[in-house]
C-alpha cells in the first residue's frame, strides 16, 4: 500500500471580460427562436412568437424547435441561431 499527495494548489486560467453589446430596438431586427415544444407551453409559445412579429416585424426568423424535449438543442443550431440573428428568444427548458 502506499500513499499518494497530491498538491492542492492549482493554476487558475484568466480571462479577458468583454463588454456585452446592446441593441437600440429589436424593431426590423432578425429573431430566433428556441423552444422545445412542450405541451403545456405550446399556445403561450404561438401567442409570443405571433406578437413579437407583429409588433416588432423582424427582417428574418430563425427557429430551431427541439424534437426531444428533454436534451439540449443541437451545438449546430445553436450556432445557425447566433450567426443568423440579432437576437433570440429562447424559452421553457430550451
Amino acid at each position: 500500500m502506499s500513499i499518494i499527495l497530491i498538491s492542492p494548489v492549482g493554476n487558475v486560467d484568466s480571462s479577458v471580460a468583454v463588454a456585452a453589446s446592446s441593441l437600440e430596438t429589436l424593431k426590423g431586427k432578425a429573431v430566433g427562436y428556441v423552444f422545445n415544444q412542450h405541451i403545456s407551453a405550446l399556445a403561450f409559445w404561438r401567442q409570443l412568437e405571433r406578437v413579437i412579429e407583429d409588433r416588432l416585424e423582424p427582417r428574418g426568423v430563425v427557429k430551431v424547435y427541439k424534437s426531444n424535449t428533454w436534451a439540449p438543442a443541437p451545438a449546430s443550431e445553436i450556432s445557425r441561431i447566433v450567426s443568423a440573428t440579432d437576437f433570440a428568444v429562447v424559452g421553457v427548458g430550451a
